[in-house]
């Protein structure tokens, strides 16, 4: 096990402790025993996907657990009326804001955000949202499938089936996917909270001034894909 991923078991085990939650009462919420999520924490086994997707609706800010970031800003409030696929939209819409400020206006205080962005413009167009991520994701850093098999620490038949939708991905490469490449873990399990968490963090990067233009751009978009 990578010393990196048992830094995400150690913010499991932070968050649960800072609600005051014992293994039982959290493996309860979880619909797993408590051996079960024993082992998880102890870095036994993995979350399954599903299993992440149910950590992503408890009251715990998951993707702290697998990014380090916690989210502190109010922004959430205009994307908290939102649903995945429009918070999939706006996430899209701020990497290319990133890409433009940063890559044209030579603007270094957007390069931490480019940085953190620069690989989901494209598997969040919102042409792509019904498409495989981890396909896109290949394809546009043209890795072979053996290539993505040694990067994510699997096989290659594991990538062809996850590619295929055969298979799912577990929690330890779900936190690979975005530690190589930046892609927060709700984006491929679809929660809401998840996005909600990771758009605090990217905008938390900005300054006060560009934190404010960014809102404002996206908050303009609203209309155009609600209407």
């Amino acid at each position: 096990m990578s010393t990196s991923y048992q830094n995400v078991l150690e913010r499991l085990k932070e968050e649960r402790l800072a609600r005051n939650w014992s293994q039982d009462q959290i493996s309860q919420k979880l619909k797993m025993s408590q051996s079960h999520y024993s082992k998880v924490e102890l870095g036994n086994r993995r979350f399954t996907y599903y299993e992440v997707q149910d950590l992503y609706d408890l009251e715990l800010d998951a993707h702290y657990i697998f990014t380090g970031q916690k989210s502190g800003i109010e922004e959430e409030v205009f994307f908290s009326n939102c649903d995945y696929r429009e918070l999939h939209f706006y996430l899209h819409v701020l990497a290319y804001m990133a890409e433009y400020f940063y890559m044209v206006g030579r603007s270094e205080d957007w390069k931490a955000v480019y940085k953190e962005l620069e690989y989901i413009k494209y598997v969040t167009a919102p042409d792509k949202t019904d498409d495989n991520t981890l396909f896109l994701l290949r394809r546009m850093l043209n890795y072979s499938q053996q290539t993505m098999a040694e990067k994510l620490g699997v096989d290659i038949k594991k990538v062809r089936t996850m590619e295929n939708g055969e298979s799912l991905p577990d929690s330890e490469i779900l936190w690979k996917l975005y530690h190589f490449f930046r892609i927060p873990p709700a984006v491929f399990t679809g929660s809401q909270r998840g996005m909600l968490n990771a758009f605090s963090c990217l905008l938390n990067i900005l300054t006060k001034e560009d934190r404010e233009h960014a809102l404002e751009v996206l908050q303009s978009c609203h209309g155009v894909i609600t209407g």
